[in-house]
């Protein structure tokens, strides 16, 4: 059986030390670290946040079975971006073979990985509802210069709380897809007839979404209020102090550090 998408989105009720930490600790780390990585591209960098996040899922005691897996179109543009970059003229060239483009190529994808998976963690071990208060939170001392820090709060909580919905809808496209009779032939037809379905599957994908968000905020205007109670604040323990001063020192190194080996451009 597939994993559904949605599953990407929802905690995994297991006792482990990433799942006792408050939901501000995991969103600065991840955001920290993101930063220094996104700037400093290094294959150095990369590693070492490939190792924390590695770390992370292993404290975290998460199965093997919450990785979702990689849609079939997904794996096609990888393929296609991987050959993109192979025939590419980026330097150095062996032949026709693009090393640079290649090592350009694996370090795009590999940090993409590595914040799809941090993204899961936080997902798989706090909840997105919580993760939506917590922002909330983090950006309430924008409210001394005159930011409009509960809008938007409650916008930013609701659309992450909102991504389970985007999920299933996705998935209920894709199953009524794949419940359709067999294609014609469209060997002898233009490329864009085969792909066709793709924008259609789009189209419905963001029809849905719209249809629920409509019933949604239908939903909350009846209740009269467009947001959820705040849960009680968790109190940061010496260990969420820790690991927020570690992650901003990575962050900083990975701007003082040079890389290895170090970006040409």
């Amino acid at each position: 059986m597939s994993r559904t998408s949605s599953s990407f989105f929802r905690a995994v009720p297991i006792e482990s030390p990433v799942h006792r930490l408050a939901a501000e600790t995991k969103v600065i780390c991840g955001i920290v670290v993101s930063i220094g990585l996104v700037f400093n591209t290094e294959w150095s960098h990369v590693g070492v946040a490939a190792v924390l996040v590695v770390i992370a899922f292993w404290a975290s005691r998460l199965p093997l079975g919450v990785l979702p897996r990689v849609p079939l179109v997904v794996r096609f543009a990888l393929l296609g971006g991987l050959m993109g970059s192979v025939f590419s003229d980026e330097a150095p060239k062996v032949g026709a073979i693009s090393l640079g483009g290649l090592s350009d190529y694996g370090r795009l994808i590999s940090i993409g990985f590595i914040m799809i998976l941090w993204v899961g963690i936080l997902a798989w071990t706090t909840g997105l509802t919580a993760v939506g208060f917590a922002v909330r939170r983090l950006i309430r001392p924008l409210r001394w210069l005159r930011v409009p820090v509960d809008e938007i709060g409650s916008v930013i909580a609701l659309a992450v709380r909102s991504l389970p919905l985007v999920a299933e809808e996705i998935d209920v496209v894709n199953e009524s897809v794949s419940s359709r009779p067999a294609p014609a032939d469209l060997s002898g037809k233009p490329l864009r007839e085969a792909f066709s379905f793709i924008g259609d599957t789009a189209t419905a994908v963001v029809i849905g979404s719209h249809r629920r968000a409509r019933d949604l905020a239908v939903a909350m205007v009846s209740r009269g209020s467009t947001t959820a109670p705040e849960p009680p604040k968790e109190r940061l323990r010496r260990t969420d102090i820790t690991l927020i001063v570690l992650a901003l020192a990575l962050c900083i190194a990975a701007f003082v550090v040079p890389g290895v080996p170090a970006n040409s451009n």
